[in-house]
């Protein structure tokens, strides 16, 4: 994988590794603090959960339309600035209804900041560079992810845990550290300015699905494996507590996933975009056919369950973050630079709805055809819409490499 040689590239990943941690390291502990520092009750951990997740879900359109409207440099700095602090009134808070208060404060300070990045990334790469940058940024976000449950298990030893916030405030003002120099860097050029509207957001979201057949069905692959992965992963802890296994082994099938999607990353460029429907379709039928697979393992005796589990879930992974790159790829090429943040925050924040409808669902199909029914059920219905959509995109294929690779 060849790194972009353009000047600034170290500081633009410095922000989106300075981000990345601090998102990590701010879920890590928010739930370790109240689970082990304040003794919290499962109804308290579920306020904390909405009060981090749902202003993102609410807010996040408006907050990507701002991005849009900003120089994404000061939004950025403005972003860090909010989170340093927040980070510090966290490691001094004394009550649980204070923490709860800052939790929503950290919610809403982590709002526009990948909008921000997104636009900084289309406006400092080629379309040539934007291959390689996804594939190195893809591998440090799941890396970092593949760490956290060693980090969650050093902050749980802690005996004064809220230290750990302290590490989440360093990175906070080491994102603020990088966009200076990357500021800095590239003087008065381009990202730094704001790009004038001359259409709406919903006309640039047509612009983006009419730029070709493979935007309509990454955009399509992305929601179906959102949803898909919303009715189950909630599920899935008790799924593997059901089957007989300790509670360690979920972190290790987190990390699995995470490592397929470090592998994902390694060969995005190598598929995309002459194999482009190995990263569409095909993955999301891999997708399906593994977390179908896995919904039958409590069946298969005569194999070993963890290791299956730990190659399924690897699998898993790998398919997930070929599509998420497909898209993400997509996204960045096509749609208009100045409705960047807006379309990108509105499709995040229609992914999270999947994801927090997702499990509601999940667990009322649960009470109808048990836990391992609700995986066989899914994964079906992501093989069945990969088929689907194969069938539908089967003339286009070819096609859209032939022209991507020409652009």
């Amino acid at each position: 994988m060849n790194i972009p040689k353009v000047e600034g590239y170290g500081y633009l990943c410095g922000i989106r590794l300075s981000s990345s941690i601090t998102l990590w390291v701010d879920f890590v502990l928010i739930f370790t603090m109240l689970t082990f520092g304040f003794d919290a009750s499962p109804q308290t951990l579920g306020y904390a959960a909405a009060l981090y997740g749902l202003p993102a879900l609410l807010l996040g359109p408006f907050f990507g339309a701002l991005a849009d409207r900003m120089n994404p440099l000061s939004f950025l700095t403005i972003s860090f600035s909010i989170r340093l602090i927040v980070a510090c009134l966290l490691f001094g808070a004394s009550s649980e209804a204070y923490f709860l208060a800052l939790v929503c404060l950290k919610g809403i300070s982590n709002l526009g900041s990948g909008a921000a990045e997104i636009i900084l990334t289309r406006k400092l790469l080629s379309d040539k560079d934007l291959v390689n940058n996804i594939s190195l940024i893809t591998i440090m976000d799941q890396f970092i992810k593949v760490c956290s449950p060693l980090a969650a298990g050093i902050i749980a030893s802690m005996a004064d845990k809220a230290h750990g916030f302290l590490i989440s405030a360093t990175f906070s003002f080491s994102g603020i550290f990088f966009v200076v120099m990357l500021s800095l860097s590239c003087g008065k050029t381009k990202i730094n300015g704001i790009e004038k509207r001359s259409f709406g957001s919903f006309e640039a979201l047509k612009i983006l699905l009419r730029s070709g057949p493979s935007a309509q069905l990454f955009f399509i692959c992305v929601l179906v494996q959102s949803a898909v992965l919303g009715t189950y992963d909630s599920l899935l802890s008790i799924f593997l507590r059901d089957i007989g296994f300790d509670a360690y082994i979920f972190g290790i099938i987190v990390s699995c996933t995470a490592l397929g999607g470090i592998f994902s990353g390694l060969c995005f460029k190598s598929i995309y975009p002459s194999r482009i429907v190995l990263c569409s379709t095909f993955s999301l039928f891999i997708f399906g056919l593994m977390i179908v697979i896995a919904g039958l393992v409590p069946v298969l005796d005569n194999f070993s369950s963890l290791s299956i589990l730990v190659f399924i879930f690897f699998l898993a992974g790998f398919a997930y973050g070929l599509t998420s790159l497909g898209f993400g790829l997509t996204l960045q090429r096509y749609c208009p630079v100045s409705n960047l943040g807006t379309i990108s925050a509105t499709t995040r924040s229609l992914i999270l709805s999947f994801m927090i409808a997702g499990p509601i669902f999940g667990a009322w199909l649960s009470t109808l055809v048990s836990i391992s029914g609700v995986f066989v059920l899914s994964g079906g219905a992501a093989i069945f819409s990969g088929a689907l959509l194969h069938f539908n995109y089967r003339n286009d294929f070819s096609l859209e490499a032939r022209r991507i690779s020409n652009e």
